[in-house]
This record gives structure tokens, C-alpha cells and sequence, in this order.
């Protein structure tokens, strides 16, 4: 099968500590420390073949993520600047939709022929942070285009428990396959910011002031979804005009540059001084971002950190002790209902991820597709797998 494979050095830094775990495994857990000179090559592969409870899944389409850029985007000594965690070589891809082709012999809850779209985080379901409920943080996570082979190839073998149905989009896109399939691509940037607003964020209520950070897809997805929520006043942040657009699209009130006034200005001046109830920082940008944030907080306010920044941002902890504010980290989307939750949105109407697709590329140009997901003007890169032939 055709796939896009990413290569890298397994080069620590000096001041890195490889933990034993790292060292038998190859696994980074802060991937911008230890991994160096990234590339890509489109590769043949083996086809992989169904375990007793996986699921084979022939890929539709895969969507790139702010993550994919990370790997390939790399400091002035060469290391990436993705600080998760990463094992290479592997096919990338997270954000992924197809048509189960083949089940295990004990798998029960799917068959040949649903359409699916994928939960990306492989958890074990026995360690303590399991156990407890912090699905998102278990002690043995393996992370679908991260750790192990994704989506960006023609075929994809993962465990039945993380694929989710999509066949009840039918009727919301007219029984149009492709455009099912092409929504179930973009369904993740959903996900991880239902999980940020919904499970990590204690307060979020009806009438609440809110500010997102970035206009990329989990930006936007944050939008619709405070949208949704009944946010009463809804401001964006974004570097790019064309991303702007599509802020005031999925729902954001007003958008606006951080370029030409001080942001946490813009937020005082648009609540009548009252500061904003809930901040999402979607853009990877802490050194930017959070302190705005902090001069903006109401009172009881939260700030909600999704996006991934390898940089050590200083805090002032007195704004966020006398406001009674809290700083929430919130990463991963599984668990807490978020996919079923997300998949019953967009069928009622409420969320339309097929929106945010503004570039298409079959899986052969994946270069192309990621030059164009490197500019960060636009919506979302679709990569076209199995729907290039469709």
C-alpha cells in the first residue's frame, strides 16, 4: 500500500535525560529534545493485517494538524518542535475517516462496510490513570499518527474501540458519502476542543464572554462550539485575514489581528470592562498569548490552554489569585462521551466540520499538501486517500 512515512534522528539533546522507558522503547516523550532533521518519503508498504479485536480500516481522507507541521518544523540546531511524544519512522495522519474493510474475530460492535472516523489515543484501560478516569492521560498511551502508524496511507489498522460510527451523518449531508466521509476527516479538531470546553473546563455557562486564540481548526472548531453553547459575546485572535473570515463563519463574534492593538485591550474595550468569563489558547503561542490573557481575566474567569508550545512562559499568579481564575491544561479527546457527543451535534445541525475544508490533495502530493498546511492561511489541508478515486 501507499503511504507517507516520516523519518527522523534519534539525536538527544545533551541536557536531555532519556528515561529507561525512552531508551527501550524509542519512544520521546518530549519529542523536540530528541528528535532531529525531520523529512518525509511516499513509501510501499506491507498492508497490515487484522489482530483479533482491531479493525482494518480503508482510508478516505486525513486531515493535517497544527501536530503534523510541528514534526517537520524544527529549531536552528535542527530538532522539531513538536514537544509530545513521537516514535519514527511512522505514517502520520490522526484525523482520519474510511469504511471498516475487514474486523477481528472478536470484534462486535462493527462490521464491513460502516463508515468511521477515528479516536486517535490508544489507551490500555488497566493502568491507575485509567482506572481513576483520566483516560487522556494514561500511563501507556499509544497515539495513532504520533506512536504508531496513521492515516495518511491507504490502509489502517487500529483497535475496534477506536472507531466511532459515522453512518448517522447520512441524512445530514443528503446520503452523500463523500461529504460524510470528508466531515468524519475533520470530526478529531472537534473533539479536542469539546474536551478542553466541556470535561477540563469546570464553568463554562450560557452568557459567558469569550476569547479563543487562533484561527486554525481547533480554533475554529472552539468557535462553533461556544457558538452552540451560548456564549454571549465571542472574540477571535488571529494572525491571518483569510483565517479571520472563517473565525466570524464558525461563530466568533468579531475577529480581529494581534498585530495592531494589544489584545487584552480589545477584549476590556469589547465587554465593557468586565474581562473575558472563558480564553482558549489555540495557537501554540504562550509567550504571546497568555500574558493578554491574564490582563483580560474576569473575575471567576478560566483560561484554557489546547494548543502545544515547547516554551516556558512566565506567569504573574497574582491576577489569577485575586480574580479567583484558573489556568486548565486540557489535552486529548477520548473518553467523557466527546465522540459520540460531537458525532450527534453535527447530525442535528448544530456543527458543520465540512466548512473548515478550504484545500484538498491526493495522498502522491502529500508534499504539496503539507507546503500548503505550512502557510497557515486557510482552513483545513484534507489529504484525499480513498476519496481521490470516489
Amino acid at each position: 500500500m501507499q503511504a507517507a512515512v516520516i523519518l527522523a534522528d534519534w539525536s538527544p539533546r545533551p541536557d536531555y535525560a532519556l528515561s529507561p522507558e525512552e531508551e527501550r522503547t524509542r519512544m520521546a516523550r518530549l519529542s523536540s529534545s530528541v528528535w532531529r532533521h525531520p523529512r518525509f518519503e511516499l513509501r510501499q508498504l506491507d498492508s497490515p493485517v487484522c489482530g483479533p479485536t482491531d479493525v482494518l480500516v480503508k482510508v478516505a481522507a486525513a486531515g493535517l494538524c497544527g501536530s503534523d507541521l510541528h514534526f517537520f518544523e524544527t529549531d536552528a540546531e535542527g530538532y522539531m518542535q513538536y514537544p509530545g511524544m513521537a516514535r519514527f519512522p511512522s505514517v502520520p495522519g490522526h484525523e482520519v475517516s474510511g469504511e471498516i474493510a475487514a474486523v477481528g474475530a472478536q470484534v462486535k460492535h462493527l462490521r464491513p462496510g460502516d463508515l468511521v472516523c477515528l479516536d486517535d489515543m490508544v489507551v490500555c484501560g488497566r493502568c491507575e490513570s485509567c482506572r481513576r478516569g483520566f483516560p487522556n492521560q494514561c500511563e501507556d498511551l499509544e497515539d495513532v499518527g504520533f506512536t504508531m502508524n496513521g492515516g495518511m496511507a491507504e490502509l489502517l489498522r487500529v483497535p475496534e474501540a477506536n472507531c466511532w460510527k459515522i453512518n448517522s451523518l447520512l441524512p445530514r449531508y443528503g446520503h452523500d458519502r463523500k461529504r460524510v466521509l470528508e466531515a468524519g476527516a475533520v470530526i478529531e479538531p472537534f473533539t479536542v476542543a469539546y474536551n478542553g470546553l466541556f470535561e477540563c473546563a469546570a464553568r463554562i455557562k450560557p452568557g459567558a464572554y469569550a476569547v479563543v486564540y487562533g484561527a486554525g481548526a481547533i480554533g475554529l472548531a472552539t468557535l462553533a462550539l461556544l457558538r452552540s453553547a451560548g456564549a454571549a459575546r465571542i472574540l477571535a485572535f488571529e494572525h491571518q485575514p483569510a483565517r479571520r473570515e472563517l473565525a466570524l463563519a464558525y461563530g466568533a463574534h468579531a475577529a480581529f489581528p494581534v498585530e495592531d492593538e494589544a489584545p487584552h485591550q480589545v477584549v476590556l474595550r469589547e465587554t465593557g470592562g468586565a474581562g473575558a468569563d472563558l480564553q482558549v489558547e489555540a495557537a501554540g503561542d504562550f509567550s504571546r498569548s497568555l500574558r493578554q490573557m491574564e490582563l483580560s481575566l474576569a473575575n471567576g474567569g478560566q483560561i484554557v490552554i489546547i494548543g502545544r508550545d515547547k516554551m516556558r512562559p512566565p506567569l504573574f499568579l497574582e491576577n489569577y489569585q485575586v480574580k479567583k481564575a484558573n489556568l486548565i491544561g486540557a489535552m486529548g479527546n477520548t473518553g467523557y462521551g466527546t465522540y459520540p457527543n460531537v458525532i450527534r451535534m453535527i447530525a442535528a445541525g448544530l456543527l458543520d466540520p465540512t466548512r473548515m475544508i478550504t484545500h484538498r490533495f491526493r495522498l502522491g502530493d502529500f508534499g504539496g499538501a503539507l507546503a500548503q498546511a505550512r502557510t497557515r492561511q486557510g482552513g483545513k489541508v484534507l489529504v484525499q486517500v480513498g476519496l481521490a478515486e470516489a
